[in-house]
């Protein structure tokens, strides 16, 4: 394993980040009709990478490539979740791995070396980063004019790289609670468009982690970037396996990333359902929940101008 020379209180944030990892509620969603999905491997200076791609069955022509960018316990259900809704509403979609086959954390004390490891040499991180571009592009059918990039976490923290790279071809950024630490010397940022960031309150780094990286922006007299701030929202919260899963920011969140995409004429608008357990809904409106049912109950909470408890009803 290669020797991570990161400093320990770079990554001490990260522990105190994350809630405890819960069981997903309901598991993975099915994935969409229409969408073709299975593995990828690929090679980067000797070693092999093991991510996942979905796409829209058939596809004619080139498809506008979305990239996905792991939070720090590694590639996993949640980014292969997300792949398959960007390729349902008609992206070639690849959930990369930046850590290598095999190489995945079931706890902060397994994450802790494989986020060193992999942003300790920032050289390595970046050439890892143009491979994945350039593998994806080869390999499958994509206009390498049109990808649009995500991340979260320690995946949020390679999307700000990229914005602040400005790789060719990517019209389009989304970084969810992400890490603002600057690993590359390219300041200001060479992107300047359509870039969002997506900060809960409680993020560790606070206020001036988010603002860190907005002077940056203005620095580069940025145009077209927009920061979303969650209020009572903590860091992961975009993961339905993390105890501080917010379903309703997280679907807010996500509705404002793929609203770019239809905005910049890379895919035509679908409606579609994102991280809708727990959401409250209409059983009158059914579609509301997507794949799941919409449930009623009585409420515990009474109210003075009911004579019983009124019902609740929740996508379940």
């Amino acid at each position: 394993m290669r020797t991570a020379s990161i400093a320990l209180a770079m990554l001490a944030p990260l522990t105190m980040a994350h809630g405890p990892k819960q069981i997903w509620d309901g598991g993975k969603p099915a994935t969409p009709e229409g969408v073709v999905t299975g593995r990828f491997t690929y090679q980067f200076e000797g070693e092999t990478f093991d991510g996942y791609v979905a796409h829209p069955a058939n596809p004619t022509g080139l498809l506008p490539g979305a990239m996905v960018f792991h939070q720090w316990y590694g590639e996993g259900e949640v980014e292969q979740w997300r792949a398959e809704q960007l390729a349902d509403t008609g992206f070639v979609a690849f959930a990369v791995d930046m850590y290598g086959q095999g190489q995945r954390a079931t706890s902060p004390q397994e994450a802790f070396p494989l986020v060193g490891e992999a942003r300790g040499d920032a050289a390595r991180y970046h050439r890892l980063l143009a491979r994945l571009f350039e593998v994806f592009i080869d390999n499958y059918p994509v206009d390498p004019t049109k990808i649009s990039v995500s991340g979260y976490c320690f995946g949020g923290q390679a999307v700000l790289e990229i914005v602040r790279r400005g790789y060719p071809g990517v019209v389009a950024a989304a970084a969810f609670h992400p890490s603002t630490t600057n690993l590359t010397a390219t300041i200001p940022p060479t992107m300047t468009e359509n870039v969002q960031i997506h900060y809960p309150e409680l993020e560790p780094a606070g206020d001036e982690g988010l603002a860190f990286f907005e002077e940056e922006l203005r620095y580069g007299e940025a145009m077209g970037w927009t920061t979303f701030k969650y209020g009572g929202a903590s860091h992961g919260f975009t993961d339905p396996t993390n105890s501080v899963y917010d379903a309703k920011q997280s679907r807010l969140s996500h509705e404002y990333y793929h609203a770019l995409h239809y905005e910049l004429g890379l895919v035509e608008h679908k409606d579609s359902h994102y991280d809708t357990v727990g959401l409250a809904c209409d059983p009158s409106r059914p579609n509301m929940c997507g794949d799941y049912s919409c449930t009623c109950s009585a409420s515990s909470r009474r109210h003075l101008l009911f004579s019983t408890a009124p019902s609740v009803c929740t996508c379940a």
